[in-house]
């Protein structure tokens, strides 16, 4: 195995802030709310039978905010002082905001893309 060994110029442009794009990095919705500082957290609870699985091992360290990615169905309790992602709109929500949002989402569960109803681009028609 080699050394890498990165010239002052490449160093210096490389540590440049880039300008941000459209498909940088992920974000998961962040809820807060006092009950899930406890494991047994109801909400938790639902978000497994929605099909959503915890993500690492950290556990739950008592925080009242929880991430959740509606795209890969995981969720993550809070951790001290660690921002696990970038959260959604820079702010945290409530969890009665979060099932306004989910619930949106869901009604398009299993559909293509564009499909609103049930052809595409029908979205201004009524069902």
């Amino acid at each position: 195995m080699g050394l890498f060994f990165m010239s002052k110029a490449k160093e210096v442009s490389f540590m440049e802030e880039k300008s941000p794009r459209i498909n940088d990095g992920t974000a998961a919705i962040l809820v807060c709310d006092e009950s899930l500082k406890s494991d047994d957290a109801l909400f938790f609870t639902w978000l497994r039978e929605e099909g959503f699985h915890s993500w690492g091992r950290h556990g739950n360290y008592g925080c009242w905010w929880v991430y959740v990615n509606l795209e890969s169905k995981l969720f993550a309790p809070g951790m001290p002082g660690i921002p696990i992602t970038h959260p959604i709109g820079s702010h945290a929500i409530t969890i009665s905001e979060f099932f306004t949002i989910y619930s949106i989402f869901k009604q398009y569960e299993g559909k293509e893309v564009f499909v609103f109803n049930n052809e595409r681009f029908d979205y201004d028609r009524s069902q």
